[in-house]
């Protein structure tokens, strides 16, 4: 496939923000779900889809999920129109791993994609591989490096897979697309190759570390507290300007998500003016949280990072779901939902409610009954974090033990395993509508009933776990820091004859809206 957008491989972080910003499980634990028959559509209608995702964004630092700041206004009206889920959890805190979940409908003991280093297989099918046959063009912009195609597999059925992730931040060995640059580039996309009906699908990386919003909203949050770290709670890449300071780093990433949210706010603006957005099946959620201190990590004592791990903090994401909102079509009422759900559910959310079947199998739901205001379900999710799953393994590891967990809307019940075996060294249970922020544990009773069904639930679901053979090999692919630059830099020169910049007119439109200087 030939890539018609590529963009000017020497603009830097404040280049792209003057062009773009600155300024301005089933009920039961049923295994399967089964969709009969094979690319069928049912439904005459098909409208957009459009998928926003942000990388590293905690629930609980948006006003719509209780956080004291209002750090995202822009998708908090945007919610106004939509359902908001309460207790979207992913089954992986890692983002290779999560948006595999999200493309396939799948846990990740059934993908095999446990860090950022294993590759979607492609024995698997996907989301867009299915809009596709369907009739859609089927569009994806990633900011990450670890979803460049090459090294991740996860541009699997997309007509345009835009990866180009040409920006290094200070401390951080791999790549990124700052929002500015990403909105960019979406935006000649709409102008010159969207063809509908579309399937679009995007990746924002800004709030992940290190946390260096431009420099409005650098300042734009000032806790007035004060707590020094040790340096060593620190991760190399997250430190920065000498700051030992706390509620510094806080203020800082807090920064980062007001600016994706201004990101996505221009990006909802225009796609109303091109009257791309009443009309669309909208969803916005995110790969994983970021943990500031709430547990001690199972690995190693940083604070600010995300190793995987089964706590909300970085478990619990937002996720927000809008139907089309066509005359006489039955609208989904905006509310709030409590039913526990995941990201994982998008996939046969997306195929429900376009009436596309296929023989496919997905551990996720469809949500399109508690869209349509039918009753909640009683539903619990897996969270996996198995340590083989770590693409390091620390030394004396393997003294460290397995987790996993079972959550439900109100409880979730944390399971320590010994490795290699089937040993329960620990398990604990948290009253998570009481405890949100998991610090009061409660110690397992097998007389209490609700700790005894989440128990059971919880072997249904590891006995699935250790009996399921993935029917392909995982292929893992690591690229050592060294070769980056020029893995970058080849993928540059290979694309300069498709360059593609934005016209003089494309460029007033833009500065019309404010987008430009």
């Amino acid at each position: 496939m030939s890539r018609k957008q590529t963009s000017n491989a020497n603009l830097t972080r404040r280049d792209m923000l003057k062009c773009g910003l600155y300024g301005g499980l089933a009920t039961s634990l049923s295994p399967y779900l089964w969709l009969s028959g094979c690319g069928k559509r049912q439904k005459a209608k098909m409208p957009n889809i459009i998928v926003l995702t942000v990388d590293t964004l905690r629930a609980d630092h948006m006003a719509l999920y209780g956080y004291h700041r209002n750090t995202m206004p822009a998708v908090e009206k945007f919610a106004e129109t939509a359902v908001m889920f309460d207790n979207a959890v992913v089954p992986r805190g890692s983002t290779r791993p999560s948006y595999a979940s999200m493309l396939t409908g799948l846990y990740p003991f059934r993908h095999g994609v446990y860090n950022n280093t294993a590759v979607v297989h492609e024995d698997l099918t996907t989301l867009p591989q299915l809009l596709r046959s369907a009739g859609y063009h089927t569009a994806a912009f990633t900011s990450n490096f670890t979803l460049v195609r090459e090294l991740s597999g996860c541009h699997q059925g997309f007509d345009v897979y835009d990866d180009r992730v040409e920006e290094r931040l200070p401390n951080r060995p791999s790549y990124e697309r700052t929002a500015a640059h990403t909105l960019k580039v979406i935006m000649e996309w709409l102008d010159s190759n969207a063809q509908q009906p579309f399937f679009l699908f995007t990746n924002f990386i800004d709030p992940h570390g290190p946390y260096l919003p431009p420099k409005r909203f650098r300042n734009l949050y000032h806790s007035g507290k004060e707590r020094i770290l040790d340096r060593r709670q620190i991760p190399p890449y997250q430190f920065v300007d000498g700051s030992l300071d706390f509620y510094d780093y806080l203020d800082r990433y807090d920064g980062e998500i007001s600016y994706i949210d201004e990101a996505l706010g221009m990006l909802i603006e225009e796609l109303k003016r091109r009257g791309l957005w009443d009309d669309a099946l909208v969803i916005f959620t995110a790969d994983h949280g970021e943990h500031f201190g709430d547990h001690t990590d199972i690995i190693r004592k940083w604070l600010l990072n995300h190793l995987p791990s089964v706590w909300e903090a970085t478990a619990h994401v937002p996720l927000i779901i809008r139907l089309p909102q066509t005359p006489g079509d039955n609208v989904a009422i905006p509310r709030r939902v409590r039913s526990v759900c995941s990201p994982m559910d998008l996939a046969p959310t997306v195929l429900n409610y376009l009436g596309i079947e296929s023989d496919v199998r997905m551990d996720g739901l469809s949500l399109l009954p508690v869209l349509r205001g039918h009753q909640e379900t009683d539903r619990v999710v897996l969270l996996e974090c198995p340590l083989k799953s770590y693409s390091f393994i620390p030394r004396g590891g393997d003294s460290y033990p397995d987790l996993y967990a079972i959550r439900s809307d109100t409880y979730k019940l944390v399971r320590s395993i010994q490795r290699g075996t089937s040993n329960v060294l620990q398990q604990v249970v948290f009253d998570i509508s009481a405890d949100p922020i998991e610090k009061s544990p409660l110690s397992y009773d097998d007389r209490s009933a609700i700790h005894h069904k989440l128990a059971g639930k919880m072997d249904e679901m590891l006995q699935q776990v250790r009996t399921y053979k993935l029917p392909f090999p995982v292929t893992f692919f690591r690229m050592p820091e060294s070769e980056r630059p020029d893995f970058i830099e080849k993928r540059k020169k290979s694309s300069q004859e498709n360059i593609k910049y934005l016209s003089e007119q494309q460029i007033e439109r833009l500065r019309s809206l404010g987008y430009v200087e």
